[in-house]
Order: C-alpha cells, then structure tokens, then sequence
C-alpha cells in the first residue's frame, strides 16, 4: 500500500539525514505517532507531512504522491511492464494498456501515474503513426507545463519527456530543435532523485549525451560533437556502464575523420569500438565497424 512506501521512505531520508526517530519527531508529532507512520499503521495528516516535508527538504508534493498513488505495488508492476514492451518495440499493446488504465482517471488532481501513462501513450500513438509529428510534439509540450513540474521531477519523467522531444525532432530532420532539447535534458539535475521506478539517470544521460554527439555531428559540427563523445566516454567510465561506450568510441573515430585528425587516433578510436561491441556481443555493430572501417582496423 501507499503508506507502506511512505513510511519506509521517511526512515530512508531520515537516516539520510542522520536523523533519529525522536529529531524527526519533535516539533511534529509525538515519537510514537510517527513511529506508527513509519511502519506504515497509518496515514499522517496533511499538516504532519507538511511538517515531515520541512524538516526533510523535501517538497510536500513528493510525500503525497505516495498517498495519491495509493496502490504502489501496482504502479509499480504496471510500469515495468510497459518499459519491457516499450523496449521490444510492442507499441500497440503499449497503447492499449494506457489507454485502458487512463479511461477511468479523472483529469483533475493529476498523479506521476497517470502523467506517466499520458506520455508513453503518446509515444505509443506516434509510433504507430496514429498521431503526427506536429501534434506528438504538442502533446509532449504539454505534459511539461508548469503545473506539473513537481509531478514530472519524480522518477526523473521531466528528462525522459525531453528526451522524447529531442528524438522525434531529430527524426524528423529538425536538428537544432533536436539538439536544443538534448541540451536541456543534460542540464536536468538527478542527483536529489530517489531510486526510480524507470531506468537510473545516468544511463539516460549516455544516451542522451550519444545521440547530442550523433546529432551535432549531422549539423557537421565536429569540433562539438568530439567534445561531447568525449564526455560520453569520461562519463561512462566514471559510471562503470560500457552500454554505449563502443558507439562513443565509434563516433570519435568519424569525428577524427572529419577533422583529418592522425590516423593512429582513428585507428585507436575504431579498434576500441570493435574491442567493445565483440565484448558485449553486439554482432551487428560489430559487423557495420568491420566492414565499413576495414582500413583503419587491419594489421599493418
């Protein structure tokens, strides 16, 4: 339930704050009364909460969402659930999903669930073509409204609409607003989010930094786009996570390239994709470096 989640968040902050059960307390409620939230015997008030928020550094809204949200353990089944179909490309079932769970929701009072299933239905809905660009990206726009800024910062869902926006731009040709909204999503701060029912930021963030870099380079700023893959390499070893370091590895090659860079430096960059996607298995760009970057990678 709601207040189970609740209450195991409190102790988590509280002890992040290397606060004991008595510090919390005083001032708010009595000992036991937030020992029996903390377990989750019961639903604080609105008042206690405001207080809890205070002394927590934490806004009120993110306290409520637990409340709001009261069936957790279903949200959170739920969401993965449309992650891995997302991830297979199953878009139609995405779409059927979302909008069976959204059908009953009411508009007002918006929670992170229901904001949640408005953009991965609207992800869904242009995938399968059943809405255009223009009007996808007016919908995106409009999840990111002021009024739900504090509902998007959880889960970190304000960086993943960005994302959103920056690739359907990007798809459709339109690169300087493509690049504008990779720009603002790596400007997002993810260091106060808490454990995310999605993906952990810093993966995103590789991602997001690969596709900058794919994106400046089609903008034939290669200067840019070098120092970006640069970043995305640093960043990835700083986060021990080779996901997307061949693929860096690759594009400072073809900035190299373009920039009539020395040719041991090319060499390396490719022979460093090639030593990282046979790593991780990834045959098929494994095979597109072999033979496209055949030169570079044969034994002198």
């Amino acid at each position: 339930m709601g207040i189970t989640d609740l209450g195991k968040e409190i102790i988590r902050l509280r002890k992040q704050n290397s606060m004991t059960q008595n510090d919390l307390a005083q001032g708010v409620c009595t000992q036991a009364a937030l020992s029996l939230i903390e377990r989750g015997q019961t639903k604080p008030t609105l008042e206690t909460i405001f207080f809890i928020s205070l002394k927590l550094n934490k806004p009120i809204s993110y306290f409520l969402q637990y409340l709001l949200d009261d069936n957790v353990e279903y949200i959170n089944r739920t969401v993965s659930f449309i992650e891995n179909l997302a991830i297979k490309q199953r878009f139609n079932d995405v779409h059927q999903l979302t909008q069976k769970e959204l059908r009953p929701m009411e508009n007002n009072n918006r929670t992170w669930f229901e904001q949640y299933l408005r953009w991965m239905n609207v992800i869904s809905s242009y995938r399968l073509k059943r809405e255009n660009y223009q009007m996808t990206v007016s919908l995106l726009k409009d999840l990111l409204k002021e009024e739900y800024f504090l509902i998007n910062q959880k889960g970190f869902l304000h960086f993943k609409i960005l994302n959103s926006l920056a690739l359907i731009h990007g798809e459709n040709d339109n690169l300087t607003s493509s690049l504008m909204y990779y720009n603002k999503a790596l400007k997002s701060e993810f260091k106060e989010v808490t454990p995310s029912l999605l993906r952990q930021p810093e993966i995103y963030r590789l991602r997001i930094l690969y596709n900058k870099a794919k994106t400046l380079y089609d903008l034939k700023k290669y200067q840019e786009a070098l120092e970006t893959v640069v970043q995305g390499i640093k960043e990835s070893k700083e986060n021990e996570n080779i996901s997307m370091l061949g693929n860096f590895y690759y594009y400072q090659g073809q900035c190299y390239e373009k920039m009539n860079g020395d040719c041991s430096s090319i060499k390396e960059a490719y022979r460093n994709a090639e030593f990282i996607y046979g790593f991780l298995g990834n045959d098929t760009y494994l095979n597109i470096v072999r033979e496209l970057k055949k030169g570079y990678l044969e034994n002198e």
